[in-house]
């Protein structure tokens, strides 16, 4: 069943033309208030996803507060440290076996 406009204008009223004008307005104003309500839902998902991020980078600075006051260059030193007396072990072992070598090699 389809009607016509002139059949749904009452004599006296608006013309389609007008009718026509007004629907346009209030389509527009039905897409601009729900661009306005689409923009508002990306905006409060933006801020929420901005608040987790703010709360994951104060954990990641929590988890590295050891790296930033010392703690690597401090374990940097100790393993330093480490290699040198094994560097040295490993010189002192080589000096004695060298020197059992020539103990048999004099006899």
């Amino acid at each position: 069943m389809y009607f016509a406009a002139d059949e749904l204008i009452a004599p006296g009223g608006p013309s389609a033309p007008v009718w026509a004008f007004f629907s346009a307005i209030s389509l527009a104003l039905i897409g601009v208030f729900g661009q306005q309500i689409a923009a508002k839902r990306e905006a409060k998902a933006t801020r929420e996803q901005a608040t987790q991020a703010a709360l994951s980078a104060e954990a990641a600075q929590e988890n590295t507060i050891n790296v930033s006051n010392g703690f690597v260059g401090r374990m940097d030193r100790k393993l330093d440290a480490i290699i040198a007396e094994q560097n040295s072990q490993g010189n002192a072992l080589r000096t004695h076996l060298e020197w059992h070598l020539t103990k048999n090699g004099e006899k």
